[in-house]
């Protein structure tokens, strides 16, 4: 069974595990083991996670969480920018859940309650080295609206824009 929540304080260890799992390339993998055992510390090279609360939360935005079967299985937020408009971050699909509308029903999720907030449009980036997330997104209605490449690294970043449609 699937469910999409708002993330608890209890989550952040496995959060924080699912984080480090691989997401470039082709990531759906059923062998990787759900549970996952909670990480020890927050990424360092994501500071956000250490305080979702804070600094999602707080800021007017949202973090979610999907269960599956009682599990964590992925995780995504947003917060406020300028114009209306809210940057959606950290969205993570467990590998052996990837391809059965977990990051779907997160997604949708999101998009609901930043409409509800009084949003106009969601925009994110994801890196051309995720040729699975490009499609993703762009099948979920997103358009692609630039793109940024920068010495030393070995991707190029790809931004994306979805207009929002108030709801009642």
């Amino acid at each position: 069974m699937l469910t999409v929540r708002r993330f608890r304080d209890d989550d952040a260890p496995v959060l924080w595990a699912l984080n480090a799992l691989p997401n470039v390339g082709h990531t759906a993998d059923p062998t990787v083991p759900l549970p996952l055992p909670p990480a020890a510390a927050p990424p360092s090279d994501f500071t956000d996670l250490a305080d979702i609360g804070g600094t999602f939360l707080a800021a007017g935005g949202e973090f979610l969480v999907a269960e599956v079967d009682g599990h964590l299985a992925g995780m995504g937020g947003f917060w406020p920018t300028a114009d209306g408009r809210a940057e959606v971050l950290r969205v993570r699909v467990h590998p052996a859940t990837r391809r059965r509308g977990v990051g779907r029903a997160l997604m949708t999720e999101l998009e609901r309650r930043a409409a509800e907030a009084g949003l106009r449009a969601l925009h994110l980036d994801t890196a051309d080295n995720q040729p699975e997330a490009m499609a993703f997104y762009t099948g979920l209605g997103y358009a692609e609206v630039g793109r940024e490449t920068q010495p030393g690294w070995s991707w190029t970043l790809v931004y994306y824009v979805k207009p929002l449609r108030r709801r009642r």
